[in-house]
């Protein structure tokens, strides 16, 4: 199996396609969409990973267990078909349950367009500054979750998970957010969440939405930026230092 497209696969399904869950509290059109579906759908790889996403109530839930229950199943037959429904190429999953459901993926298809535009935005979007917000919160879950998948499956990363400290380490955009944390337990699995957690080992600060979305976008220099101070970094800095290669190795994946 092609070790990319497996390991871009996990990041489509376990890091990218959760932020739906931030998108329908923080986009009104996508909220308006939510509230008229019920949906429980499975996207599921041959020989590759596989996620639940459950949309209803105008809330989206979404789950890697392999035991959740869908109504809806879509299956590829390979992880380069899943990668390029992502990557908006010519994708044709395979409907293997809930036919009826089938309908209501025209909507789905619209929450993940809005989505994408928040992900991978156009210039002339990011200069609204509530958009902006929107999608530094997004795109830092994002890429906190893809670094679990990295650890978790990417080889040439090993060297860097063998030494990742155990320990929680928060980020924060001043002055008001958003926040999100990252928790690496002792077996070097990683959880991520959104919002603060109290005494993190390790804190990094980025001063500004504006900063934080520069470095979203790998378009700072980081040590300059640490030089100014417009990045922080407090507490046990081979947390921050480590965690931080995952991070770019999510952006080499995902750009």
């Amino acid at each position: 199996m092609d070790d990319r497209a497996y390991i871009l696969a996990n990041l489509h399904l376990h890091a990218v396609l959760p932020r739906l869950e931030e998108l329908v509290k923080l986009d009104g059109e996508a909220q308006s969409i939510a509230k008229e579906m019920k949906l429980k759908v499975r996207f599921k790889v041959r020989k590759g990973p596989s996620r639940v996403v459950e949309i209803s109530d105008g809330a989206v839930r979404t789950s890697g267990d392999p035991q959740a229950k869908a109504g809806l199943g879509l299956f590829f037959a390979s992880c380069d078909q899943l990668n390029n429904l992502f990557m908006e190429k010519r994708a044709i999953p395979v409907p293997y349950k809930g036919l009826t459901q089938l309908r209501q993926m025209s909507r789905f298809s619209r929450l993940t367009e809005i989505l994408t535009r928040y992900l991978k935005p156009a210039e002339a979007d990011l200069e609204d500054p509530a958009f902006k917000k929107k999608h530094v919160e997004m795109a830092l879950m994002a890429g906190l979750a893809g670094a679990a998948e990295i650890a978790r499956y990417d080889r040439k990363m090993e060297h860097v998970v063998d030494q990742l400290p155990w320990g929680t380490l928060q980020f924060s955009v001043l002055p008001d957010g958003p926040y999100a944390f990252a928790s690496v337990d002792k077996e070097k699995t990683i959880f991520v969440g959104n919002g603060r957690i109290a005494d993190p080992t390790a804190n990094l600060d980025i001063h500004g939405v504006d900063m934080a979305a520069a470095v979203l976008a790998g378009t700072v220099d980081t040590f300059a930026a640490l030089g100014r101070e417009d990045i922080r970094a407090t507490g046990h800095l081979s947390l921050v230092d480590e965690f931080n290669a995952l991070l770019d190795r999510v952006g080499y994946f995902l750009a």
